[in-house]
């Protein structure tokens, strides 16, 4: 029986638009505090005097941060300045994976007047995240937690499940 039900809900949630919406809002959470976790981490190695490792995680999220804002570029062609100011606002403050789980949850995969559809923008920012700032983060900060464990603070280990979940 208990399987049944399993089966069951994992059916709604995947067919159900509220259950893409919880799973695109969750993703969302996760990536805004991947952002939050790798900031804090990087001003704790430079308090332990890691300066060349918080160096590092910070060019991999300014790198994260460049690359969507490409493609802010590249989707704001047709847009105003003010709606272009909005999407790079939106994007230097981290909160791109909330409005692109917003847009995806709303729209769905309705035709749209920008160059790509919400969902597919949504995955090429995902991609960028996890490509610049995720993984190589979460490796970095594995390997400073492996070889200098006092100096990598107590809230890494936090930050590293959270570029995991991502």
């Amino acid at each position: 029986m208990s399987e049944f039900m399993l089966v069951l809900s994992k059916n709604l949630l995947r067919d159900n638009k509220y259950g893409m919406m919880f799973r695109v809002s969750v993703g969302a959470l996760i990536s805004f505090l991947d952002a939050v976790t790798d900031i804090y981490v990087s001003f704790s190695y430079y308090a332990n005097g890691l300066e060349s490792k918080a160096d590092a995680l910070l060019a991999m999220i300014a790198a994260n941060v460049v690359l969507q804002l490409l493609i802010v570029a590249v989707q704001s062609i047709d847009r105003s300045w003010g709606k272009t100011l909005v999407e790079v606002l939106v994007t230097i403050f981290f909160l791109r994976p909330a409005v692109d789980a917003y847009r995806v949850s709303s729209t769905g995969r309705r035709k749209t007047k920008a160059i790509v559809d919400p969902f597919v923008e949504m995955l090429l920012n995902k991609g960028v995240e996890l490509a610049t700032e995720s993984i190589p983060g979460c490796v970095l900060q594995i390997y400073v937690c492996l070889t200098t464990p006092e100096e990598a603070g107590k809230y890494a280990l936090l930050s590293i499940a959270v570029n995991a979940l991502t």
